[in-house]
């Protein structure tokens, strides 16, 4: 009798831990829509935040997580960028006493905030790092910047939407 209840127990305790769905996230399952205000911008760089804020939009409605709307979401993933940098990486020697930069490192950091409206919970608030690394005697730092602000939303949806 005692292993039955052990086991009814444990059946109970597995199927009540599978209630929601294992898409790569873990939201409940009333949060359905989602707002995503544009980013504000701290930093000295101009037009990140409206790339990153775009970027971020894409993301989430190629995830298939929740829905975008203009406004009043069941959430809402709100931001700022904090700071823009760019800088050497890696470095060679093609002489005595003369180093070069070979690659160059971007930095876009942001504070984030993601809040469940429905019951005026906040699920995730963090800052977030995104590197960009580019090759500079090949690439421009335009290329390091696209590729920090693609790492910077993924690591956001990791911390926010997904990793809930």
């Amino acid at each position: 009798m005692r292993i039955r209840c052990l086991l009814l127990i444990s059946l109970l305790t597995i199927s009540y831990g599978c209630m929601y769905s294992f898409n790569g996230s873990s939201l409940p399952s009333y949060l359905k829509t989602v707002d995503i205000p544009l980013f504000s911008n701290k930093s000295l760089q101009p037009n990140v935040a409206d790339e990153v804020t775009q970027e971020l939009g894409s993301q989430v409605v190629s995830s298939n997580l929740l829905t975008i709307v203009q406004r009043n979401g069941d959430a809402s993933l709100s931001g700022t960028i904090t700071s823009y940098e760019s800088k050497p990486f890696t470095f060679s020697t093609t002489d005595v006493r003369q180093v070069d930069v070979d690659q160059y490192k971007v930095i876009i950091a942001a504070d984030v905030e993601f809040v469940d409206n429905k019951k005026n919970n906040e699920l995730y608030k963090g800052s977030v790092n995104g590197e960009g690394i580019f090759n500079f005697k090949t690439e421009s730092e335009e290329t390091g910047r696209k590729r920090a602000e693609k790492d910077l939303v993924k690591r956001i949806l990791e911390n926010s939407v997904q990793g809930w």
